[in-house]
């Protein structure tokens, strides 16, 4: 494991060493892959954020990719150089954790589904234990697949009722009371889909939740009316009051992050081809296709590229950065002015080993951590970290 990392630091070093003329910390440049004894073991990570002593919480989902079996809760906790402290895999039942990390208090905490009833738990991470334990259970919430947590510290999570064939948007507050829980038609039985979703067995779809402005409005982009659709909710009621409505499962909004009011970043695809869009304006009281978006294409993203979308301040420059997957399995990540949307600069992530995004956050020190998934040999699927220095984000290529 030393030594994979010291490979993988020395090319993120070359990638970026043309900008280092500042002197710059080893807690803000480095580039870490978390490696497993075991060959038979897939990682899939999904969520990182930053704790208060300038370390790091990675959710993953791992597996055994030949049984297909809803994958196992995995917690790695970091130092701030991106050194593991500690590691686990939780025990079943505990499956198929959803992408976010919630703050309450001085509590972290994620939620994941109940292998045998489908039902969701609502997990807290334990220091002390280096494990996590049950802080709720939400028996009729079923199929957890997406959650976020609003600026007013409210939650919401994104789930599929089987038996109603309805996506479900449920709205917690920040003590993690329901205050509602609205039904977004699907029609169609959509169980076998997002079975091959959760399992990494087929398709992998963008499900995700946001806020707009400071809990004005919610958006999530779910299962609705035989397609994926981006729904614009009200923030009181959860009553439904736009969409942009994709092409079956096969077209629509891969990822979005709003700016203020009207005014979002967001991307979109269609088949194989992939689209971003810096600056948007999207009516929350309309109904759209996403095919009806224009954007920019970008024709060097895979074709099952994954994007993720997040505003950044450096040095008092307002940014936009996207991170998504090239053909040639490395990280693109792309930075736009956020006021005009104009393009700032790109840089590549990966080298030997192919890298794909799963999340990105903006750090203490004013950087980037980006997590990703790493092949090594070609062959073991596993989790990487890179941390990029704010020198390294604006400076000249």
């Amino acid at each position: 494991m030393k030594f994979l990392n010291t490979i993988l630091a020395i090319f993120l070093i070359l990638i970026l060493s043309n900008c280092s003329k500042d002197d710059i910390n080893p807690e803000n440049i480095f580039a870490k892959i978390y490696d497993d004894s075991n060959s038979d073991l897939s990682y899939y990570p999904l969520s990182i954020i930053q704790s208060a002593d300038g370390g790091y919480y990675i959710l993953n989902a791992v597996s055994i990719d030949t049984t297909r079996k809803f994958l196992n809760t995995d917690i790695i906790r970091t130092d701030q150089y991106g050194e593991l402290i500690w590691k686990t895999t939780l025990p079943e039942p505990y499956v198929s954790p959803v992408e976010g990390f919630i703050v309450s208090g001085n509590e972290l905490h994620f939620f994941c589904m109940d292998r045998t009833s489908l039902g969701t738990y609502l997990m807290k991470v334990d220091d002390a234990n280096q494990s996590a334990v049950v802080a709720n259970t939400f028996s009729d919430i079923f199929y957890p697949l997406a959650a976020s947590q609003t600026p007013k510290g409210n939650i919401l999570l994104l789930s599929y009722d089987r038996g109603s064939r309805n996506s479900i948007l449920t709205k917690f507050n920040n003590s993690f009371a329901q205050q509602w829980s609205q039904k977004f038609s699907v029609i169609e039985d959509a169980e076998a889909m997002l079975t091959a979703h959760m399992t990494r067995s087929g398709k992998i779809l963008p499900f995700f939740t946001g806020t707009v402005g400071n809990d004005e409005a919610y958006y999530v982009n779910a299962l609705y009316n035989y397609s994926i659709a981006l729904l614009f909710v009200d923030a009181g009621s959860g009553d439904r009051t736009g969409l942009i409505f994709g092409e079956r499962y096969d077209a629509g909004i891969s990822a979005a992050t709003n700016i203020q009011g009207e005014t979002f970043a967001a991307s979109r695809f269609v088949f194989n081809n992939h689209y971003v869009l810096p600056i948007v304006n999207f009516n929350l009281s309309s109904i759209i296709s996403a095919n009806d978006l224009q954007g920019e294409p970008v024709a060097e993203l895979d074709a099952d590229a994954h994007t993720r979308i997040k505003t950044i301040t450096v040095d008092n420059q307002n940014l936009i950065v996207y991170a998504s997957n090239t053909q040639n399995n490395q990280v693109l990540l792309m930075f736009y002015d956020l006021a005009s949307g104009e393009p700032i600069k790109k840089t590549y992530l990966g080298a030997t080993n192919p890298v794909t995004v799963a999340d990105l956050i903006q750090t203490s020190d004013g950087g980037i951590a980006i997590l990703t998934q790493t092949t090594v040999a070609g062959r073991f699927k596993r989790t990487a970290l890179y941390k990029i220095p704010k020198e390294q984000i604006i400076g000249d290529d």
